[in-house]
């Protein structure tokens, strides 16, 4: 039987440019997986997980929000990104085996490339991340890993930045990790002490709201702003005004994504496939799309 099903599961399971862009790069790697939308509870992952465990005919899953932080107990093994990170959005079948991967780390560090500098070999390293959810823990893992010293994550529930910084504490043994309550005050304190800001909230990502207020961000910071449907956003924009260098999430999205379908498909889709979908998923011009830094 061939392994053609390919779930989406999340909750709540919103379309988005993802599924299509997808679609696209898995029919021109020549794959016949038919992606399907499973809107289920966290209380039902470990169900679902084992329908597509048990089923010859599921290539494997994707894993949404919010469930990537509770799907790695769920693998058979674990790819090294997926077990640092504690998160797992890919679900591969490997000799009849579900893999655990985490191909948004890898999104992390292309976005990461295109703005950060090289200083002797080595990035910046202090850092502020916003968000706590499955990318954020992405955006820590890859800061970690890349030798910053000082890395301060904020969330409006602070026993989610907790959580993180728990999951870390072996890794980040070397450095200095710690969460903080989303209080304007403590923000501006932190921002005067990072050289970048990585916005993994998910605030801005429909209404282009920034996640936090103007007059914060001092002036010269990199800020990686992880939103995927604007060329630029408020954060970005104020970043720019004052000096700084910002990208936005599609150079991630793209990067993560060709992990993905070369993980289903055995393919590694060209980067024009992928930038022409995602392009016409957002309704813009193949080269409008930001996915370098300025």
């Amino acid at each position: 039987m061939s392994a053609t099903r390919l779930p989406i599961i999340g909750h709540p399971l919103p379309q988005t440019v993802l599924e299509g862009v997808l679609r696209t790069a898995l029919a021109d790697a020549g794959s016949l997986i038919e992606i399907e939308r499973w809107e289920r509870r966290p209380h039902q992952l470990a169900e679902a997980v084992a329908e597509i465990r048990a089923g010859d005919d599921f290539a494997g899953a994707l894993i949404a929000s919010p469930h990537k932080e509770k799907a790695p107990p769920l693998s058979d093994a674990l790819s090294d990104d997926a077990r640092v990170s504690g998160a797992v959005n890919v679900f591969a079948r490997v000799d009849g085996r579900l893999r655990g991967y985490n191909s948004d780390m890898d999104g992390v560090r292309a976005g990461l490339a295109s703005i950060l500098p090289r200083v002797k070999g080595k990035w910046p390293r202090n850092a502020v991340v916003l968000g706590a959810g499955g990318g954020a823990r992405a955006v820590v893992a890859v800061l970690i890993g890349s030798g910053f010293k000082h890395v301060v994550v904020l969330n409006r529930h602070l026993h989610r930045a907790e959580a993180l910084v728990t999951h870390f504490s072996r890794a980040a043994r070397h450095m200095e990790l710690r969460a903080r309550p989303w209080h304007d005050a403590i923000i501006e304190a932190e921002l005067s002490r990072a050289e970048l800001l990585v916005n993994a909230s998910g605030i801005g990502d429909t209404g282009g709201e920034s996640p936090i207020p103007a007059n914060l961000l001092p002036p010269d910071r990199f800020v990686l702003d992880l939103v995927l449907n604007r060329a630029s956003t408020p954060l970005m924009e104020e970043a720019r005004s004052q000096g700084g260098s910002a990208a936005n999430g599609q150079a991630a999205f793209l990067a993560s994504t060709s992990v993905t379908v070369r993980l289903l498909s055995g393919s590694t889709p060209a980067d024009e496939t992928l930038r022409t979908a995602l392009a016409a998923e957002l309704g813009v011009p193949a080269d409008a799309l930001a996915v370098v830094g300025d």
